[in-house]
C-alpha cells in the first residue's frame, strides 16, 4: 500500500497471489449487499471494487488499500490466519472465495467429511446448486450425532454412488430457525469481524492513507431514494410525481401490466364502464333508488377496482395463480349486461310502437310486457353481480364465448361441439352466414306459393288454434318450383355443413396446399422434386392423413351435394309430399321403429351385461371367446345389418321425414309468420333438422316418437307444425336428458351404502344433505338449463352450482412435442439421461393408442362396438397397463374429434382398487339379500343386480380389439452376471462391428484412404499386441495372457471366417485374407468400439463390477462414443463411421446376446451368425427410448422393439438396469362408458378445491377410490396441475373413411362417389361388351350364348373381379 511502508518489502508472488483472491471476492460482490448476522448488526459488502493489493503482514492481517497510494476506495479488511483456523472455518473461507457467501452458515450443519472437501474445492458445482436450493430446509436442523441419531432435526448425510455427490435428509424438527434464504445468518468471526470493526483494526495495525468511509448502521432508505419517479409531461420537468412505494410493495395494490395491449384494453374498459354506469342511472333512472342506488355504485366500483388489482384465488378461474382473462372479465360482464338492458329499455320507452301479436304455443311472444320483464331481470341480474362472482358462476369472459356460441349453433343451427375459441367463431358464422344465403330462396319460394281461395291470409293469436298445421293445401306444380328448389338447396348446405367439422385448420390447410399445388403447375414445375418440396414441412404423416382425407372428403361432398339437390328437386315437383298426410305418419313410424332398433335393442343386447340383468351378450362377436386375438377384427354379420339400417335411417328415412313435414307446414307458417317470417323459420328450423340426423342420431327417434305423440294425442291444438314442434323438443329433451344424468351421478353418489367416508368432513357433510335436498334439486335443475356442471364441494354429498362450460370443458390446447435427440441438447442427451422419468417414457405408448384410435374410433363407433354414444360422452379403456380416459367431443356424420388421457402405468393403490372394481368378475356373487341361493343360468345374482344399477359406469364390451404392443421388462443383470456372459457380449459386439463395416457404404473410401492407411500400418503386422490395459483377458476372448494384451494373431483366428461370410454375402471384390487391409480395418474399429467401452465401464459407480459393465453398455446404447485415446485418433479422418458402425453394433449386439439364450444352437457357426444379425437389423429396432427412431418405430407399428432402460428407484436400486421389449400384437381392451355428468362434476369439484380453497394435500379425501363413481381415475386424468395424467393427446379427428373394415363394405361403397362412379363404370363397361357380343351374334344369325357377353380383355376381367369383390 501506498502508506504501509512493510507491504512494499514482502514478495510479489505472495502479494499477486492474495490480491488476485481478493479481485475475485471484489468482482462478484461489486454491488451493495446488506444482511445482519446474529446480533442484529449490519454489514456492507465490497461496493466499488478495484485493482485491490494485499500486503501480508507478520501477524497474518491483510489490509486493503489503493494501487495509487490513496485513490482506490476498498470497504473490507479481512484477516486471515491459515495456521489457527479450524476446518469449518476454513471451509467457510473457501464458500467466500468461491461467492458462495449465503451458503457459509450452514457449514455447522456438515460433517467433517463435507467440509474437508469444500476446502479442497474436489466438490462439483452441482452440490452447490443443490445446497442452495435446499438451504431453508438444511437450517432447520443440526448435525446428527451417529447413525442412530433420531431426534427432531437431526441431519444425517449420505455418498450417494450414483449420482457421485453428497445429500442429506432430517427428521423433521418443530422449531425453525428465523433466516433469511440464501443470505448467511452466522458470520465466522476470523473473517468479518474486522469489516464491523474497521477502526479498531486501524488503532492495532495502523491507519491507511484513506480509510473507506464508516458504514451507517440501522438506517434504512428513506421513500425518495427507492420509490420510483416519473412525469406526467415529459417536456415539463415541475410534473415529475414520485409515488409513495417501491415497486414489490406496488404489485401488493396493484397488477402490473405486461403488454401495450393490455393498458389500452384495461383503460378502455375503465372507460366503458364509466359510460355504462352514467347511461344506465340516467336513462333508467327510476329504476334505482335508495340502498339500490348505493349497491349499484359498489358494482360499479367492482368492476373497476378488478381492473386494477384482480382477485387471487378466483372461484371461476381455471388456473391457478394470477389470471388476467378473470380481472377483465368483470368489467366485460357489466359492460354487455348495461348495454342488452339500454337496448331494451330504448325499445320499451317508445310510446308509439305497436308490436303486431304473435302466438307461439299460446303464448305471445311479440309483446311489451315481455321485453320489460327482461329489461328487469337484467338490471336485477347486475345488483347480482358481487354474490355471483362470489360464488363463481360466471367463467372467464373467452370460456363464456365459447360456451355461448356452443350452444347457439348446437341448439338453434344443428351444429356439433366447438373444439376452441376461433372455432366457436367460426363454426357459429358459417352456419349464420349460410343461412343468410339461403333465406332470399326461401323468401321467393314462399312468396310464389299462392294462399287458397277461402283460406285465411293471415293467422292471429284467435285463430291460430283452429288451423292444422298439417293440412295439405295448394299442391299445383307451376306455384312449388321455386320451393322445390329452395328444399333442394337447403338439404345440400345441411349434409355438407353435417360433414364439416368446426376446426377450420383442416379445410385451411388443405386450400393453401391445393394453392400451392396449383401455382407449381402453372409454373410448369411438375416433377417430383418441386411437388415434395411442398410437403417438406409436413414431416408428421399424421398431418398429411388429415391433409389427404379432407381434401377427398371435400370432393365428394360437393358431388353428393349436387346429387341431393337435384333429387330434392325433383322429388318436390312430383307433388308425392303434399298429397296427404298417411304416408306422412307411415314414415314417421317406420323411421322411429328404425331408431328404437338401431339404438336401443342392438346395444342392449351386444352390452357385456344386457339391461344389468343378464351375465354376459346375447350377440357376442368372435373374438369374445377367443384367448389372444391374432389378426384384426372382421366384420360379422350383425355389424352389417347395423350399417345397412344406419344407412337407411340416416340417408333415406330422416330426409323423407322432414320432406314430408316441411311441404306439409310451408302454408300454415306462410300465413302465421308472412313471407319473411316464414322464410327465416323453415330455414333455421329445417337446418336444425336436417343436421341433427346427420349428427346425432342416436336421440332422434326418442324425439321424433314423443314429437309425433304428444302433438298429435296429447296437446294437439298446441302445435305449430311438426318442423317448429321437433326443435323444441329437441332443445328440451336434451336438457331433460342432462338433468336425468346429474339426478342418476348425485343418488349414486350420496347413497350411504356406498358410500366412502374418504376424511371426517365428508362424515359430518352426510347428515345436512338431507335439508338442503331442495336446494340441490333446484341447482340441479338450473344447472341442466344452462349446461352447467354440478360441483360436489370437496368431493362430498353436498352440491352447488358451478359456472358453464364448454364439451370440450378444459381451455387448454395440446399440442405434445416429445423429448427425444431432435429437440434436445446434446449434453442434455449425454448427462440429464440418468434415471429418467418413466412416464416421460411410457407416455408414448398412449401415443400410439391415440394413433390406432385416429384410424379406427369413428368407424368402430358407428359399428356399434362401443355401444351408444353422442357428444360430450366418456369411456374408459383398460387393458393389463393401459388405463386412459377417451373424451368425445365433436360428432359428425362421418367423422369424430376425440381426446385422450393417459393414467399411469404404476397407479396407486386408490387407482388398482377401481381397475379391479371394472375387471372383477360378475359370475361368483351369488347372493340374494343375506342368504347365497345362486342364480339363474345367464342371469346375474339379485345382489348383483342391485350394485350394478348403483354405478356411474358401465362396462360396454370387454373384447374391443385394437393393434398395440406387449410390454415386457426384465432386468438386464441377468444375462450379464457372470464373466462368460460378458465375454459373450464383446464376441458378438466385434462381430457386430465388423458386420455393419463391410455393408458400410463408404467401405471402399475407407480402404483407400492414405491417412486411414498411415495410421493403421502397425496393426498390419501379424505379432501386433495393443497393449493397452484397458483390456483384460475375462472379457476379451483375443487377449494373449502370456503378452499381455490383444493381439491380431488372435483376432484373425477368432473372426477372419466371419469377415469371409459377410464379404461373401454382400458379393465384394475386396480382398479378406489374413494380412489384408480389410482384416486390418476390422481390427481397429474393433479396438475402437472395445475402447470406448471399456472406458465408460472405469467411469461407472455401481457397487458392483456387473454394474460397472452395464454402465459402458448403457453409455454406448445411448451414442455416447467419445474416442479420447491417441491410437484411436486416425477414425477422426471419418467420425461418422462411429455413429453408423460402432453404435449400431453396440445396440445389435444386445439383441443377439438376448437371443443367444433361446436360439444358441442358430449361432454354431459364422454363417447362422451374419443371418441372425441380419435378420435383427432388418425386422427389430434396437435403440433408447429417448431417440427419435423409437417414437417412428412405433407409430409405424414394427414387430418387434427393444431397449436398454436406466431406472434406478426403491425397488430397483442395485439393479438398475432394464431390458424393455416390445412386441406387436393385438390387445383386448374393456370399454367402459362413465355418466359423463359424474366426469365433469367430479373435475369441477377438484379445480375448485385446489384453486379457491388453496387444498394442496396429497392424500386429500376428494381424490380416494371410489368404486361408484371411479373418482381417483377420473381425477387422475385432469389436466396439470390438477391431475397427474403421463399422456394428454392433442384434439384428435377420426374419420370414417380411414376404417378397413367399415369402408369395405358395400354400403360404404354406395354412398362414396368415388366407389360409385367406379362400380357404374365396370357397369357400364359390362353393358357395352354385352350389347356388342349380342350383336355380333345377331348379324350372324346365331342366338345369344347363355352364359351372356363375357369380357374378352384383361382389362375386363380385371372390372368383373373388382365387381364381385
Amino acid at each position: 500500500g501506498g502508506g504501509g511502508g512493510g507491504g512494499e518489502n514482502e514478495g510479489s508472488g505472495m502479494r499477486q497471489e492474495r490480491a488476485s483472491t481478493l479481485d475475485q471476492i471484489a468482482t462478484r460482490h461489486h454491488r451493495r449487499q446488506a444482511f445482519r448476522d446474529r446480533g442484529g448488526r449490519r454489514v456492507h459488502s465490497i461496493e466499488d471494487p478495484t485493482l485491490l493489493h494485499v500486503p501480508q503482514s507478520s501477524g497474518g492481517a491483510s489490509n486493503i488499500s489503493g494501487e495509487d497510494g490513496g485513490t482506490s476506495t476498498a470497504t473490507a479488511v479481512i484477516a486471515f490466519d491459515e495456521d489457527s483456523e479450524s476446518t469449518s472455518e476454513k471451509a467457510q473461507r473457501k464458500l467466500l472465495e468461491l461467492g458462495h457467501i449465503g451458503l457459509m452458515r450452514l457449514v455447522s450443519k456438515m460433517p467433517l467429511e463435507v467440509q474437508q472437501q469444500i476446502v479442497s474445492d474436489t466438490l462439483p458445482p452441482s452440490f452447490y446448486e443443490m445446497l442452495a436450493s435446499r438451504s431453508t430446509e438444511l437450517s432447520r436442523g443440526h448435525l446428527a450425532t451417529g447413525n442412530a441419531d433420531s431426534s427432531k432435526g437431526a441431519v444425517h448425510w449420505f455418498f450417494e454412488e450414483a449420482t457421485g455427490q453428497w445429500d442429506f435428509y432430517f427428521f423433521q424438527g418443530d422449531e425453525v430457525e428465523p433466516s433469511i434464504p440464501n443470505v448467511p445468518d452466522e458470520i465466522p468471526p476470523t473473517i468479518f469481524d474486522l469489516l464491523h470493526n474497521f477502526d479498531e483494526y486501524a488503532l492495532s495495525r495502523g491507519t491507511p492513507p484513506n480509510p473507506p468511509p464508516r458504514p451507517q448502521r440501522d438506517v434504512e432508505p428513506t421513500a425518495e431514494e427507492t420509490s420510483p419517479q416519473f412525469q406526467i409531461l415529459p417536456w415539463i420537468k415541475k410534473t415529475t410525481v414520485s409515488l409513495g412505494f417501491q415497486r414489490r410493495q406496488l404489485e401488493e395494490y396493484i397488477d402490473r401490466n405486461v403488454s401495450w395491449e393490455e393498458v389500452t384494453g384495461t383503460v378502455f374498459l375503465a372507460v366503458m364502464v364509466c359510460v355504462i354506469a352514467a347511461l344506465v342511472l340516467s336513462l333508467i333512472d327510476d329504476y334505482y333508488r335508495g340502498f339500490w342506488l348505493f349497491w349499484f355504485c359498489w358494482v360499479v366500483g367492482s368492476a373497476h377496482f378488478s381492473l386494477v388489482k384482480s382477485v387471487h384465488s378466483d372461484p371461476a378461474s381455471p388456473t391457478p395463480g394470477q389470471n388476467h382473462i378473470t380481472a377483465v372479465s368483470r368489467a366485460i360482464y357489466f359492460i354487455l349486461v348495461g348495454s342488452l338492458a339500454l337496448v331494451l329499455n330504448a325499445v320499451v320507452s317508445q310510446e308509439d310502437v305497436v308490436l303486431t301479436p304473435l302466438c307461439v304455443y299460446g303464448l305471445n311472444v311479440n309483446n311489451l310486457a315481455v321485453l320489460k320483464f327482461v329489461k328487469g331481470a337484467l338490471l336485477v341480474f347486475i345488483l347480482c353481480l358481487p354474490i355471483i362472482y362470489a360464488f363463481g358462476w360466471l367463467p372467464q369472459f373467452n370460456t363464456f364465448i365459447i360456451y355461448f356460441f356452443e350452444q347457439l349453433d348446437m341448439h338453434i343451427f344443428g351444429g356439433t361441439a366447438a373444439t376452441g375459441l376461433f372455432c366457436a367463431i367460426h363454426a357459429l358464422l358459417r352456419s349464420v352466414l349460410l343461412c343468410i344465403f339461403i333465406w332470399p330462396l326461401g323468401f321467393a319460394a314462399f312468396y310464389a306459393l299462392r294462399v287458397p281461395s277461402g283460406s285465411l291470409e293471415r293467422l292471429n293469436c284467435t285463430t291460430s288454434g283452429t288451423v292444422d298445421p298439417m293440412d295439405p293445401v295448394n299442391c299445383e306444380v307451376e306455384n312449388r318450383g321455386a320451393f322445390a328448389v329452395y328444399l333442394g338447396v337447403l338439404f345440400a348446405v345441411s349434409f355438407v355443413l353435417s360433414r364439416s367439422t368446426t376446426n377450420y385448420q383442416y379445410i385451411w390447410d388443405a386450400i393453401v396446399h391445393g394453392v400451392k399445388k396449383c401455382w407449381l403447375q402453372l409454373r410448369k414445375q411438375r416433377d417430383s422434386r418441386s411437388i415434395s418440396a411442398a410437403d417438406d414441412h409436413l414431416r408428421d404423416p399424421l398431418e398429411r392423413m388429415y391433409r389427404d382425407t379432407v381434401c377427398k372428403r371435400l370432393l365428394s361432398d360437393i358431388v353428393v351435394a349436387v346429387f341431393i339437390l337435384i333429387l330434392v328437386t325433383g322429388l318436390n315437383l312430383t307433388m308425392i309430399f303434399c298429397l296427404s298426410k298417411i304416408p306422412a305418419y307411415v314414415i314417421y313410424g317406420i323411421t322411429g321403429l328404425l331408431g328404437i332398433l338401431n339404438h336401443y335393442l342392438l346395444p342392449q343386447i351386444r352390452k357385456e351385461l344386457p339391461w344389468l340383468c343378464c351375465s354376459e351378450p346375447i350377440l357376442v362377436s368372435r373374438e369374445w371367446k377367443t384367448f389372444e386375438v391374432k389378426e384384426p377384427p372382421k366384420l360379422s354379420i350383425l355389424e352389417k345389418a347395423l350399417q345397412c339400417t344406419l344407412f337407411l335411417e340416416k340417408n333415406i328415412f330422416y330426409p323423407l321425414t322432414f320432406l314430408f313435414a316441411l311441404n306439409l307446414s310451408a302454408f300454415y307458417y306462410k300465413m302465421k309468420f308472412g313471407d319473411i317470417g316464414a322464410a327465416v323459420v323453415m330455414t333455421i328450423v329445417g337446418m336444425k333438422l336436417l343436421r341433427s340426423s346427420y349428427t346425432e342420431l342416436s336421440r332422434q327417434h326418442i324425439v321424433l316418437i314423443f314429437t309425433v305423440l304428444f302433438f298429435k294425442f296429447d296437446y294437439g291444438h298446441l302445435s305449430e307444425g311438426f318442423p317448429l314442434d321437433y326443435f323444441i323438443l329437441a332443445i328440451l329433451l336434451n336438457k331433460f336428458y342432462d338433468l336425468k344424468l346429474k339426478l342418476f351421478f348425485i343418488y349414486i353418489y350420496i347413497v350411504p351404502w356406498q358410500t366412502s367416508w374418504s376424511s371426517p368432513c365428508h362424515i359430518l357433510i352426510q347428515p345436512f344433505l338431507i335439508p338442503h335436498a331442495p336446494v340441490i334439486f333446484f341447482q340441479t335443475l338450473l344447472a341442466s338449463i344452462l349446461g352447467a356442471p354440478i360441483n360436489p364441494v370437496i368431493a362430498s354429498t353436498f352440491f352447488i352450482l358451478s359456472y358453464v362450460r364448454p364439451i370440450k370443458f378444459w381451455e387448454k390446447d395440446y399440442n405434445t412435442k416429445r423429448a427425444d435427440t431432435t429437440n434436445t441438447r446434446l449434453d442434455s442427451q449425454l448427462e440429464g439421461v440418468r434415471n429418467p422419468n418413466p412416464d416421460h417414457l411410457d407416455s408414448l405408448f398412449y401415443e400410439h393408442l391415440t394413433w390406432v384410435l385416429q384410424k379406427s374410433l369413428c368407424g368402430d363407433l358407428l359399428l356399434g362396438r362401443w355401444g351408444r354414444y353422442s357428444s360430450g360422452d366418456f369411456f374408459i379403456l383398460t387393458s393389463d397397463r393401459l388405463n386412459a380416459l377417451v373424451h368425445i367431443i365433436e360428432v359428425g356424420n362421418g367423422f369424430v374429434t376425440f381426446q385422450l388421457r393417459g393414467l399411469e402405468f404404476r397407479g396407486t393403490y386408490c387407482h388398482q382398487r377401481e381397475v379391479e372394481a371394472i375387471t372383477e368378475s360378475v359370475t361368483e356373487d351369488e347372493g340374494c339379500c343375506c342368504y347365497d341361493p345362486g342364480h339363474l343360468p345367464f342371469l346375474l345374482s339379485c345382489n348383483k343386480a342391485f350394485s350394478s344399477r348403483w354405478l356411474a359406469w358401465e362396462v360396454v364390451s370387454s373384447c374391443y380389439t385394437l393393434h398395440g404392443y406387449s410390454i415386457s421388462e426384465n432386468q438386464a443383470h441377468l444375462v450379464f452376471n457372470s464373466y462368460d456372459y460378458k465375454r459373450c457380449y464383446i464376441t458378438y459386439y466385434n462381430k457386430c462391428i465388423i458386420y455393419k463395416l463391410i455393408k458400410c457404404p463408404r467401405l471402399r473410401s475407407l480402404l483407400s484412404n492414405e491417412q486411414i492407411r498411415a495410421a493403421l500400418a502397425q496393426l498390419d503386422r501379424p505379432d501386433y499386441v495393443e497393449p493397452d490395459r484397458i483390456f483384460d483377458d475375462v472379457r476379451n476372448a483375443d487377449y494373449n495372457h502370456s503378452l499381455g494384451g490383444v493381439t491380431r494373431a488372435l483376432f484373425e483366428e477368432l473372426y477372419l471366417s466371419f469377415v469371409r461370410v459377410c464379404v461373401q454375402q454382400e458379393d465384394l471384390e475386396i480382398e479378406c485374407d489374413s494380412g489384408s487391409f480389410l482384416v486390418t480395418l476390422c481390427f481397429a474399429y474393433s479396438l475402437l468400439g472395445r475402447r470406448m467401452f471399456f472406458q465408460h465401464a472405469q467411469a461407472g459407480s455401481g457397487r458392483r463390477g456387473g454394474d460397472n459393465f452395464m454402465n459402458g453398455l448403457y453409455r454406448m446404447f445411448l451414442g455416447d462414443a467419445r474416442p479420447n485415446h491417441t491410437n484411436d485418433e486416425w477414425v477422426f479422418s471419418d467420425v461418422d463411421s462411429i455413429q453408423d458402425i460402432i453404435i449400431p453394433a453396440a445396440r445389435i449386439a444386445l439383441k443377439v446376446h438376448q437371443d443367444n439364450f433361446t436360439i444358441w444352437d442358430e449361432f454354431d457357426a459364422p454363417q447362422g451368425v451374419y443371418e441372425h444379425i441380419a435378420d435383427v437389423e432388418k425386422n427389430h429396432v434396437v435403440t433408447h427410448e429417448n431417440d427419435r427412431e423409437w417414437r417412428n418405430a412405433v407409430v409405424t407399428n414394427k414387430p418387434s422393439l427393444l431397449a436398454l432402460r436406466y431406472q434406478r428407484s426403491d425397488e430397483s436400486y442395485i439393479f438398475p438396469y432394464k431390458l424393455i421389449h416390445l412386441s406387436s400384437k393385438f390387445i383386448k381392451f374393456r370399454v367402459v362408458k362413465i355418466n359423463r355428468e359424474c366426469v365433469r362434476s367430479l373435475w369441477t369439484s377438484q379445480q375448485h378445491e385446489l384453486i379457491f380453497l388453496n387444498n394442496g394435500d396429497s392424500e386429500r379425501g376428494s381424490i380416494q377410490n371410489h368404486k361408484p363413481s371411479l373418482r381417483n381415475m377420473i381425477n387422475s386424468s385432469m389436466d396439470l396441475p390438477f391431475g397427474y395424467p403421463i399422456y394428454v393427446s392433442p384434439l384428435q379427428t377420426s374419420f370414417a373413411d380411414r376404417h378397413a373394415s367399415y369402408s369395405s363394405t358395400l354400403v360404404n361403397k354406395i354412398s362414396n362417389p368415388y366407389e360409385s362412379w367406379k362400380v357404374v363404370h365396370v357397369l357400364k363397361d359390362l353393358c357395352a361388351t354385352c350389347s356388342k357380343h349380342i350383336q355380333v351374334q345377331g348379324s350372324r344369325g346365331q342366338p345369344a350364348s347363355k352364359g351372356g357377353g363375357a369380357p374378352d380383355t384383361p382389362a375386363q376381367q380385371q372390372q368383373q373381379q373388382h365387381l364381385a369383390g
